[in-house]
């Protein structure tokens, strides 16, 4: 497992600047704090007077950062991963300084300020760190290895980086209820029988055509026996003589 190690150096022009540091483990060795830039021994090389002495290799700087709002908002992350450091001691996030000994992580809590460190130059508003500083904190241990690995291996870093400020900054158009369409009324098909149906055999468009047709052979028929009734009575009446 790797180590991890955060630290806080000065700059007269910068200012302070904290960097997180990324070292590979090598067995039965332990780590000092004097061997705090360089604690993975190369080969030695052979020298004019005799071997030349030990070589170190750099440690990887996951992330650094100088802006004093996103070191306000580091600091606040890594107030709990300080107060249980591995070494040399446990400090509170406010002494922790240029003039305070760099503090060694542990694995889960270097991963997660890995993670935020990626994030720091692109949060721009205090939303957004606060969102992302509540997805940090809600995600899932199992699923911390998974993003750390997506953000600082392979090709696709940059891409896994933006997925993630994604993920914890993004926020759904809120619905509300001018925004939400009036409900429509169902229409009920035609073969189905409705309340106009029932009460007087027409359907909601109107009668039928079969309906139509006989209340007009009713009409004609009721026509043709009126007509029928009235030269009956003018056969039968008697015409009077002057």
């Amino acid at each position: 497992m790797e180590h991890f190690r955060l630290r806080v150096r000065h700059e007269p022009r910068r200012g302070d600047i904290w960097e997180l540091h990324l070292f590979p483990e090598y067995p039965r060795r332990q780590l000092r704090e004097a061997e705090g830039l360089r604690p993975a021994p190369t080969q030695s090389r052979q020298g004019p007077d005799g071997p030349a002495p030990t070589q170190w290799r750099q440690g990887r700087v996951l992330g650094s950062s100088a802006t004093p709002e996103a070191i306000l908002w580091l600091r606040q992350i890594a107030e709990p991963f300080l107060l249980r450091a591995e070494a040399p001691e446990p400090i509170a996030a406010e002494k922790f300084g240029p003039t305070a000994e760099p503090r060694w992580l542990r694995p889960e809590d270097g991963m997660r300020l890995a993670l935020a460190f990626s994030a720091a130059r692109w949060l721009v508003t205090p939303r957004q760190r606060r969102l992302f500083h509540e997805g940090l904190a809600e995600l899932p241990s199992e699923v911390v290895l998974y993003w750390f690995t997506l953000c600082f291996y392979g090709y696709r870093q940059a891409a896994g980086r933006a997925a993630l400020r994604t993920l914890f900054t993004h926020e759904g158009p809120v619905e509300t209820d001018d925004d939400r369409p009036a409900a429509r009324r169902k229409r009920q098909p035609e073969s189905e029988p409705n309340l106009f149906a029932l009460s007087n055999g027409e359907g909601p468009d109107g009668p039928a055509p079969s309906q139509m047709r006989q209340q007009r052979s009713r009409e004609r028929d009721v026509l043709i026996r009126e007509r029928s009734a009235t030269d009956e009575i003018v056969c039968h009446t008697p015409i009077q003589s002057r």
